[in-house]
């Protein structure tokens, strides 16, 4: 019975997480369309998802082209979730097995699409410096975080699942 309750805690940790990264996405959204800047802790939370390697000046402006790459990074991250659970499920043609296999593959899809996002600006010209933006940064860092939750409670339950069928 623990182990069930820790795993809906679990679950309902990932929700939480899944769920504020969403709010700042839609929090974007609503400050680029109502042409308002969003508030200072959403840019300290993008200044604080940088590498330790890749260090960039990070701009604190809420405009459309930070919209933009935020939208590339999701609808990318949507994409390549989907394409996975189809590749997974003609593999097995178990839809349990196929989600536990794309929640473990989630993480490596969003470090994919946060170097995609960050290095392939779709507004880049060679006239142009490429620009950073915090808001984009603050909302592809809650989702890699989201992802690794979801890759251990994956990983966990298969480990569960191990246990129960080989006690």
């Amino acid at each position: 019975m623990g182990y069930y309750l820790f795993y809906l805690f679990f679950a309902f940790i990932i929700c939480l997480t899944y769920g504020f990264s969403f709010y700042l996405y839609l929090l974007l959204e609503l400050a680029v369309k109502q042409k308002k800047e969003v508030p200072d802790w959403f840019y300290r939370i993008g200044q604080s998802m940088q590498d330790r390697f890749h260090r960039v000046k990070l701009e604190n402006s809420t405009n459309f082209a930070a919209l933009k790459q935020s939208r590339f990074f999701l609808r990318g991250m949507l994409l390549l979730s989907f394409f996975t659970y189809l590749f997974f499920h003609s593999q097995s043609h178990a839809i349990s097995s196929a989600l536990l296999n794309c929640g473990k593959a989630q993480f490596v899809i969003c470090l994919v699409m946060k170097e995609l996002t960050q290095y392939w600006d779709l507004s880049f010209s060679t006239k142009e410096k490429r620009k950073y933006y915090s808001p984009s940064f603050a909302v592809s860092g809650c989702f890699i975080i989201s992802s690794v939750l979801l890759l251990l409670f994956a990983v966990s339950m298969e480990q569960l699942r191990f246990h129960i069928s080989f006690p």
